[in-house]
Parts: structure tokens; C-alpha cells; sequence
């Protein structure tokens, strides 16, 4: 395994330093109409990752796989219709503890979206719901290794992807310091028809600037200025989740940049079917990072913990510090980050990744 990870890195490396001679003729793929009303752009989003992972016996088990493989499709029906489409294929070809290895792909994102004006907006089709800052970042963007660790835990209860359900959203920038997005979903249905849909809403309030994208920025690296203070509310039946957030992502003069983050959520199932198996919980992001803009460096520090209220719950958490080499900012780069992973079941375990991206879209 150890050649393996030498090969990796050696692999991650050597493309990095030939990504700047073959840029110019690369992907993304553009076609547009003669008068630009309608265009298509391809592109894909490739995360080859190393990971070794202490178990709770204290053995270490190796992986090397694609933590991201994803084909990409965007671009204007219309000059205020655009669309998106997105498949993936999350951890392709790690093996899991019965020895079989992923290979799962599936469609991840596929919407339309109307901009009738800044202030109004539909998005429709099998979209991110806005849960918190974090679990509406995109993973091409992130200034750490990947997504805090319980940000799609309402996934499973709701009967999402990663995030995504089919539903309708309207979302709006007030004079471009106020978002909001409200949206009404499938979730859980399949066990009875006449069940109540699944309802979201959140609101932002930014000081100095929006984010006016569909997926929220993980980090500029220096390129705005960004200070974000949000809320949202998830609904469906007897299950809620309730997260508060900050986020801040602002140059600093010389050139270098910091970035950070606080992610609270509440989830709560309620105790009635189908959502009975979701424990009352509170859970807790904080991440941050310093951008090196001449060395091209970002070490950054990621917190995230689970506390289970029920008295006598087993709660648990994680932490992990790493640096970032941001080649050429998110189209490519690579990452690299120690952490320990805590459990009251468990003894604490000790995982070591490193990631190297290449993302043309």
C-alpha cells in the first residue's frame, strides 16, 4: 500500500505540474448559438484520494479510490433560463469492511433554474436543500478535504442524496445583502401518499456582499469579500432540523486570506414514524483557514462533534488539521490532513488523508 500512496502522489504531482503547458487547449467544453442565448459547457470534477483509517481494533486499513468522480453539464436554455446536470460516482473503488469496493454512480444534481429578477428566482428538479451554509457549499470549492461529517445527516431520514431531493425553491438577493430560499420538497413519502410534504427555509443577511450562487463559495481565496450570517428550518412530519451559521471568507492586505466557518444544527425526529430513529441531536462545524497567496499554501483546522441529548447516548466527533497547495486555486490542487476521530463507544482513532483535485467546469 505504501507503493500505492507513493504512486498516488507521485501521479497527483506530476499531472499538477503539467496541467499549465496543455491549460490553454483543455476542458471546459463551451458551444453557444450565434447570438448566445443558448449555451452548453461540459465539464467533470476528479478527486483521486488516499485514506488510512485506524479501526476500532487499532489496525489501519488503506484505501486508494476517487473520493468525487463527477461529469457536469450546465448552461442557458434561455437568457434567463439556465440548467445544471451532474453525476457522480462518490467513492469509487474503496473497499468498505466486507471487503467489496464501491461502484455506485448516480445523478447527484439535475435542475432548472428561472432568474426573473435578482430579488426572485425558481429553482425545480432533484436540487441541494439549503440545510446550513456547509451542507449547501459545493465540494469543488471547499477549503478543507471535504464536508464537515454530520452535515448530510438528515439525508437518510428524509430519503435524500447527499443533500439533494426533488422539490421547488424560490431564492432572492434584497439589494444584495439579504438571501433568502424557500422551498417545498418530496422527503420521505414513499410510505403514505397523503404524508406531509417536506418544507425548508433560510435566510442570510451579508454585510458587504452576496453569494449569489446556487452552491455557496467554500473559499475564494481572497477573491471577495464575504461575511455571511444565516438561519434555516427543515421540515417534514414530527422531523426537524434547525441551523444557524457564520461564515467568513475576506482578503487581508499583502494578498493572503482567511476563511471561516460555524455550523449549528438541532435535529429532532420526534419520536413519530417514519422519522423515529432520528436521535435528538445538537451538531457543531467550526473550520478555518489561512491562504499563503505566494507560497500558494493553505493550512486550515477542521472541529466537528455530535452530541446525542438522550441521557446515556454515546456522542462522538472529530478533528483534523492539514495543509492545502493550491496549484491553480480549485481547478487544481492538492490536499493533505492528520485527524482523530472520538467516540464514547470507542477508543480514538486516527485518520490520514490526501486528495488532489482537478476540476474544469
Amino acid at each position: 500500500m505504501k507503493k500505492s500512496l507513493r504512486r498516488l502522489l507521485a501521479a497527483c504531482i506530476g499531472a499538477a505540474a503539467l496541467v499549465p503547458a496543455v491549460e490553454a487547449g483543455g476542458p471546459p467544453f463551451t458551444f453557444s448559438t450565434s447570438d448566445g442565448d443558448t449555451t452548453l459547457k461540459l465539464g467533470f470534477l476528479l478527486q483521486p484520494q488516499y485514506e488510512a483509517l485506524e479501526d476500532a481494533a487499532g489496525d489501519t486499513r488503506h484505501n486508494v479510490f476517487f473520493r468525487r468522480l463527477r461529469l457536469m453539464a450546465g448552461g442557458k436554455l434561455a437568457p434567463k433560463l439556465s440548467y445544471f446536470i451532474e453525476s457522480d460516482s462518490a467513492n469509487l473503488g474503496k473497499e468498505n469492511p466486507g471487503g467489496d469496493r464501491e461502484a455506485d454512480i448516480f445523478l447527484q444534481d439535475a435542475y432548472l433554474s428561472y432568474a426573473f429578477r435578482p430579488e426572485f428566482q425558481v429553482d425545480g428538479g432533484m436540487i441541494i436543500v439549503p440545510v446550513s451554509h456547509n451542507t449547501t457549499q459545493s465540494a469543488a470549492s471547499l477549503m478543507t478535504i471535504d464536508f464537515g461529517p454530520y452535515a448530510f445527516s438528515s439525508s437518510a431520514p428524509t430519503r435524500s442524496k447527499v443533500g439533494r431531493d426533488y422539490g421547488m425553491q424560490a431564492r432572492g438577493y434584497i439589494r444584495n445583502r439579504l438571501e433568502y430560499r424557500v422551498g417545498v420538497f418530496r422527503g420521505n413519502r414513499n410510505h403514505d401518499g397523503d404524508f406531509p410534504y417536506r418544507f425548508t427555509a433560510r435566510v442570510v443577511y451579508y454585510p458587504l456582499e452576496a453569494d449569489t450562487g446556487y452552491f455557496y463559495t467554500g473559499t475564494s481565496l481572497g477573491a471577495r469579500k464575504l461575511v455571511a450570517i444565516g438561519g434555516s428550518i427543515d421540515r417534514q412530519g414530527s422531523y426537524s432540523a434547525n441551523a444557524v451559521d457564520f461564515y467568513l471568507d475576506h482578503p487581508l492586505p499583502g494578498g493572503d486570506a482567511v476563511t471561516a466557518q460555524a455550523n449549528f444544527i438541532r435535529y429532532d425526529g420526534g419520536g413519530e414514524y417514519p422519522f423515529q430513529s432520528v436521535a435528538r441531536q445538537n451538531t457543531w462545524l467550526l473550520e478555518g483557514a489561512y491562504y499563503l497567496h505566494r507560497a500558494r499554501l493553505g493550512p486550515y483546522i477542521q472541529f466537528a462533534s455530535r452530541d446525542l441529548t438522550e441521557p446515556g447516548a454515546r456522542d462522538d466527533g472529530k478533528v483534523q488539521g492539514g495543509v492545502s497547495w493550491w496549484v491553480q486555486k480549485h481547478r487544481v490542487n492538492l490536499k493533505a490532513g492528520y485527524g482523530r476521530l472520538f467516540s464514547d463507544d470507542n477508543a480514538d482513532r486516527s485518520q490520514f488523508l490526501v486528495q488532489a483535485q482537478f476540476f474544469y467546469f
